[in-house]
């Protein structure tokens, strides 16, 4: 599966859990997102590890801590930052490097 599709399904995912977590009542926690860094900096010692815009152009950002915790962030367009999705576990993973086969 090539990265893209991975990420792809995996934002996929995230928005599944999302969604069935406000339904039942749970909804984001959100405010300014420097607070929100700050919070997440103090508490879990959690730094940003990845970003992107959505097609909507909200930025997407994971956090992550050096004991494993991790958290999502969405920022709206001229609007506020939610916390969509935390947890445990995170592993950072390295991308391999192609093998582009003998030097020439």
């Amino acid at each position: 599966m090539k990265a893209a599709q991975f990420f792809g399904a995996a934002l996929l995912a995230l928005a599944l859990v999302f969604v069935s977590g406000v339904a039942q009542g749970q909804g984001a926690q959100c405010g300014p997102r420097d607070t929100l860094l700050r919070a997440l900096a103090e508490g879990y010692q959690e730094r940003p590890v990845g970003r992107g815009v959505t097609s909507s152009g909200a930025l997407f950002e994971v956090l992550a801590g050096p004991a494993g915790s991790w958290s999502v962030l969405v920022t709206v367009p001229g609007g506020q930052t939610c916390l969509v999705s935390s947890g445990e576990g995170w592993r950072q993973l390295h991308q391999a490097t192609p093998n582009r086969g003998p030097a020439a």
